[in-house]
């Protein structure tokens, strides 16, 4: 990865970098934080891009890997609305925590949409290999493929693009024929990587006027709320909330009727 300066993108003087400072020496993990984080990002003059562009000196692509709750993914995404910023979303089929075919989910999941947002696939090879035994490019691209399948009837989008889930090292700079991913090298080597997994922003906060030319973004709406929150704290929720929809949902269906 180069590493490069450019002058043109850098924080204006005042307030904004003054708050750009506050920022880099603590993050909490609030939707406060994140506004006054993206807020930053557009004074810095960076332009929001998507994974179908041709990124270019300036832009940023923001990647947001929906590992917890379509429903704080929802807030997220009215957040950045707000804002005229635009992400790109990527939702498990195989979550154990929500279902994107359920009708709730299924709205939310197009009222992001109707945001302005883009909804894709995040893909978790780990359903259907070991960590250490990759497969064929074609088996992965088959059942990669009937994923897109089924999350088109949800999203309406055929737009083939792929987000590894806790994507093992051998999905890292390649390429497929069948889909973009988002650890090609040209998101994820050739351009800046900036990632708050497992909350590490913490120990190494994103400091926006030492962003390099052209980045990309990751964040994991789970991880964000109103008040701050540790990661474990995080997990917990997200069990505790996928539960109670398990359990009103089968309490309607089975005890209550519909």
């Amino acid at each position: 990865m180069r590493f490069i300066t450019n002058p043109v993108l850098t924080l204006p003087e005042g307030n904004m970098g003054e708050t750009s400072k506050q920022l880099q020496r603590t993050v909490d993990f609030t939707y406060e934080w994140y506004g006054e984080f993206l807020d930053d990002v557009k004074a810095a003059g960076y332009t929001f891009r998507s994974f179908h562009d041709d990124l270019a000196a300036g832009d940023v692509v923001l990647r947001h890997d929906v590992d917890l709750s379509v429903d704080d993914a929802l807030t997220m995404a009215r957040l950045e609305a707000d804002r005229d910023v635009t992400a790109t979303y990527f939702v498990l089929l195989s979550s154990v925590l929500y279902n994107p075919l359920r009708g709730e989910t299924r709205d939310a999941l197009r009222e992001i949409q109707s945001l302005g947002h883009e909804v894709a696939l995040h893909f978790s090879t780990h359903e259907y290999w070991p960590t250490d035994s990759p497969p064929a490019d074609e088996e992965l691209e088959a059942r990669v493929a009937e994923e897109l399948a089924i999350l088109e009837t949800v999203t309406g989008d055929d737009r083939r693009l792929v987000s590894f889930h806790k994507p093992p090292q051998w999905t890292f700079a390649r390429t497929y024929d069948g889909f973009a991913s988002t650890y090609e090298a040209r998101f994820f080597e050739d351009v800046q990587y900036v990632a708050d997994s497992r909350q590490r922003w913490r120990d190494d906060p994103p400091a926006v006027e030492d962003f390099e030319d052209t980045v990309q973004i990751l964040t994991h709406p789970g991880l964000w709320s109103d008040a701050d929150g540790t990661f474990d704290e995080r997990i917990e929720q997200a069990v505790t909330a996928a539960c109670q929809t398990a359990g009103q949902t089968a309490g309607r269906e089975f005890l209550g009727g519909w």
